[in-house]
């Protein structure tokens, strides 16, 4: 029985990267970028009015005060996407919007709340206003030639809008891993059908597929695989011939109907990891044929989630070359006890919660790994480990986040 630490690195060590392929932005969300996006420009690529009111020169105002105002001239005005075409001299002002370039000769802008307009087209100012105020500077927000985002990184919403403000509208990333679900045992029907006797609907493709779309992959599904060596060697020599990644639920334990591990030898396959020190989740199995990786993760839905997020997840994303591959991890407080499952590191469904201004892990009551409705609400996992029987309340301790 393997460590988790050792299993995931001999995963991600028979992992392959793939190839990249171009996209258009529009069509890059979610996708991982294998080349650093460059600024073509200055961002802002001029001075820039932050608000309403007026751009002028702060030393005219130097002597303003309620009792002695400072009067300058409006000369022009100026807007996003139409600039001031002139310059600021002493004693002159120009009216401007928010986002509009500031003119030449103008070093500050003074909102329009607090300045008094004359009706003869000047204003009167009534304090000082600071060199720079209300000014975004020309390149504060990026300077040309300077790699905004990184090789690795995903393509999020804001990190399309950075990519859209730099003229990137081609973008090299890795090709989605082609992956294909299946559900193994004779005791699963579909979702439209209803269980008789001793039968259960497939969950787990539900829960999988969701899963690994959120990892960037392309999600195939091979159905049911009845319990019978014959179908599993076939449904998996089928799922491998057109696929990255072949994933099974079930069928992975030490009973007499779990095929998967004697259909992969049977195909050539090496198996890597069969089980790992993990609660729940202890029978999994990675393994690999060619080029080709296959995981076989536990037929229970919680225990199959946990699997998933454990292993499954960081290959996904190393497959795609991403640069961060694991779920983000954070310490926070235990809201109630937490057992235990020593030899095993324990993985217990929670939620995250802020109560009395700190965040605390609240576990969640369920009845074990097949208590897919308790698992429904559940945002993180608590790390319990192999050495404790319990986490104390209140106690500081280790969660991953189920949301990356």
């Amino acid at each position: 029985m393997l460590r988790i630490e050792n299993a995931l690195d001999i995963i991600l060590r028979h992992t392959p990267t793939l190839d990249e392929e171009e996209v258009r932005l529009a069509a890059s969300l979610g996708r991982i970028l294998r080349h650093d996006c460059v600024s073509d420009i200055d961002l802002p690529p001029f001075d820039r009015a932050r608000m309403d009111g007026y751009a002028l020169r702060a030393a005219d105002t130097d002597t303003a005060s309620p009792e002695r105002t400072v009067r300058l001239r409006a000369i022009g005005e100026a807007a996003a996407g139409h600039a001031f075409n002139g310059q600021v001299n002493a004693g002159e002002a120009v009216r401007i919007m928010t986002g509009a370039p500031v003119p030449m000769g103008a070093d500050a802008v003074e909102k329009i709340e607090v300045i008094r307009v004359m009706d003869e087209g000047s204003i009167e100012i009534e304090a000082p206003v600071k060199p720079g105020q209300s000014i975004t500077p020309r390149g504060i927000e990026a300077r040309a030639g300077a790699v905004m985002v990184k090789s690795g990184e995903r393509v999020t919403p804001p990190v399309a809008a950075t990519l859209a403000s730099f003229g990137c509208a081609q973008l090299k990333v890795s090709r989605k891993p082609r992956l294909t679900l299946l559900s193994t045992g004779t005791e699963l029907v579909e979702v439209e059908e209803k269980p008789g006797p001793s039968q259960i609907r497939n969950s787990n493709a539900y829960s999988l597929a969701g899963y690994a779309e959120t990892a960037g992959a392309e999600v195939l599904s091979a159905g049911i695989v009845p319990d019978d060596s014959g179908a599993t060697r076939e449904a998996i020599a089928e799922a491998l011939s057109k696929s990255d990644v072949v994933m099974l639920s079930g069928g992975v334990s030490m009973g007499d109907y779990d095929l998967v591990k004697p259909a992969l030898r049977e195909l050539g396959a090496e198996i890597l990891v069969e089980r790992v020190a993990a609660h729940p989740g202890k029978p999994t199995v990675f393994a690999k044929l060619g080029e080709k990786i296959v995981f076989g993760l536990p037929g229970n839905p919680v225990s199959v989630a946990v699997s998933f997020h454990l292993f499954a997840w960081p290959a996904l994303l190393k497959m795609q070359g991403a640069s961060e591959i694991h779920l983000p991890r954070m310490k926070v407080y235990a809201a109630r006890m937490v057992k235990g499952a020593p030899p095993r590191r324990s993985h217990q469904p929670a939620r995250l919660v802020i109560r009395d201004g700190r965040v605390e892990a609240e576990p969640l009551k369920w009845s074990g790994s097949s208590d897919l409705v308790a698992f429904m609400r559940a945002d993180c996992l608590i790390v319990v480990p192999e050495d404790r029987q319990s986490l104390n309340e209140g106690e500081l301790v280790e969660v991953i986040s189920l949301r990356d």
